[in-house]
């Protein structure tokens, strides 16, 4: 029977231990914790800074590209134009006007 009692109050004081152990560790990881918490905070707000930027970047880059396609599209048609010219002159020059031909 004292093997008994004894196992009991063995196993009691095990887990009065634990106890008393686990708070402690809880205790001495609460600082530690918290300043994983804050900063898990910090770089969660530094991860949205830097989405923040690379939407306004993007949206940057598209209005760029937009003008470099407009821009484009206007030189391709003033070379288009300027290319045309000489023809133009020669559809003119060739055409026979009555009362201008007879002054020479």
């Amino acid at each position: 029977m004292f093997i008994i009692y004894a196992s009991l109050i063995l196993i009691a004081a095990s887990l009065i231990f634990l106890g008393i152990y686990a708070f402690k560790m809880y205790k001495d990881a609460k600082p530690a914790i918290k300043k994983l918490t804050a900063i898990s905070t910090v770089m969660q707000l530094k991860a949205d800074q830097v989405k923040n930027g690379v939407d306004e970047l993007t949206a940057t880059q598209k209005e760029i590209q937009k003008d470099i396609n407009i821009k484009k599209q206007t030189f391709n048609n003033t070379v288009d134009a300027v290319k045309e010219t000489p023809k133009k002159i020669k559809k003119w020059w060739n055409i026979k006007i009555p009362f201008i031909h007879h002054i020479k």
